[in-house]
């Protein structure tokens, strides 16, 4: 019995703690809105005037993923969107990101190549 507590204890403790790494396009079409649109669907990371989990330094890791110019598309003046990879922590039922661990951006060509997020390029105009 006390090995069946021991394994339950370590289960739900390593799934609680989960990194994942999620690529896709993320999205800053605004001040404060900012989501990962990934093969399972878009993810909120943060929603303007919706408190978010994230601390400053998620926050710092997701703008580090649309920093470079030169694969960042501009769709609304300083805004817009990237492809990047995400390790995150994320609530599935709320589709929302709770914590970046890592960011790294990506050519917008890797994603342009991606057959399950193309259809999802977030240009409004489409």
């Amino acid at each position: 019995m006390r090995l069946l507590i021991v394994c339950l204890c370590a289960f739900f403790t390593l799934t609680a703690e989960a990194k994942e790494t999620r690529c896709g396009w993320l999205e800053n079409p605004s001040p404060a809105n900012m989501w990962l649109i990934d093969r399972d669907g878009t993810w909120d990371i943060s929603v303007q005037g919706v408190p978010n989990s994230l601390d400053d330094k998620s926050i710092d890791l997701a703008y580090q993923a649309i920093a470079n110019e030169k694969e960042f598309v501009r769709t609304n003046r300083s805004y817009g969107f990237s492809c990047a990879c995400l390790t995150v922590d994320s609530d599935n039922d709320k589709k929302s990101i709770s914590a970046i661990y890592k960011a790294s951006q990506l050519s917008l060509k890797k994603c342009l190549e991606d057959t399950s997020i193309i259809k999802h390029i977030p240009l409004r105009f489409r």
